[in-house]
C-alpha cells in the first residue's frame, strides 16, 4: 500500500499527541517483550489507555505498547527513551525498529535500527546530516516521503512537516499507519524511567 501524508496527518499535523512525543515500531515481538527490552519491570506492565496516562499523569516514565500487524508500537508522551542510542539497539536486537520522534522545543528524530546496530540516524528538519553504519541506506525511501537528504535546507520540495516526513518514511518502512482507534484504545504499558 502506497501511503500518503494524509494517512498520517492526524498525529502530525492536528497535534492529537501534543508537541513531544515519540512513536517506535518494533518487529515481531510482542507488546511485553518490547517494554521488557526497555528495561520495564514485569509488575510494572498493565492495560493502559492513553487518556488514563495523561489523566493520571503518568508519562513520561510509562510507555504504552500495541499490537498492529507483525509490529508492535511503543507510544511515550513526552519521552524519547527508544531514539537514545542503547534503547534503539536492545529494541531492534534480532529485529528492526523504527523511532520517530517529535520535539517541537527541542530536535526532532528518526532511527533504524536492524539487529541491534544503529544503521540509519538523523534530523528530519536536516535529513542531510545523518549518521549510523549505513547512512544512506533509506535515501530514496526518504525522498519519497519529502526528506530529501540532498537538498540544502529550506530549498526544494518539502513535507508539509518533519513529523509528517518521518511518520511516512516509518510507514513506508513498517506498513503500518497508527489510527486514532489504536492511540486511544487499550493498550500494554510499562514503567521504564
Amino acid at each position: 500500500m502506497a501511503f500518503t501524508y494524509a494517512d498520517v496527518a492526524w498525529l502530525a499535523e492536528d497535534d492529537e499527541l501534543g508537541d513531544l512525543w515519540c512513536l517506535t515500531f518494533v518487529r515481531g515481538v510482542s507488546e511485553v517483550q518490547a517494554l521488557r527490552r526497555l528495561g520495564a519491570d514485569q509488575e510494572s506492565i498493565r492495560p493502559l489507555t492513553y487518556d488514563e496516562l495523561i489523566d493520571d499523569g503518568l508519562f513520561p516514565e510509562t510507555v504504552l505498547a500495541g499490537r498492529v500487524g507483525d509490529w508492535t508500537v511503543l507510544i511515550e508522551e513526552s519521552g524519547w527513551t527508544c531514539t537514545e542510542a542503547d534503547k534503539a539497539q536492545a529494541l531492534s536486537a534480532g529485529t528492526v525498529a523504527v523511532a520517530v520522534l517529535r520535539h517541537d522545543y527541542a530536535s526532532d528524530d528518526f532511527v533504524y535500527a536492524v539487529d541491534g546496530e544503529l544503521v540509519t540516524h538523523f534530523n528530519p528538519k536536516i535529513p542531510q546530516w545523518r549518521h549510523g553504519s549505513d547512512p544512506d541506506r533509506l535515501n530514496d525511501l526518504m525522498r519519497q516521503a519529502g526528506l530529501d537528504p540532498d537538498d540544502v535546507p529550506g530549498a526544494g520540495a518539502e513535507a508539509p512537516s518533519s513529523a509528517s516526513g518521518a511518520l511516512l518514511l516509518a510507514a513506508r518502512l513498517t506498513g503500518v499507519v497508527l489510527t486514532p482507534e489504536i492511540v486511544k484504545g487499550l493498550l500494554m504499558s510499562g514503567v521504564v524511567g
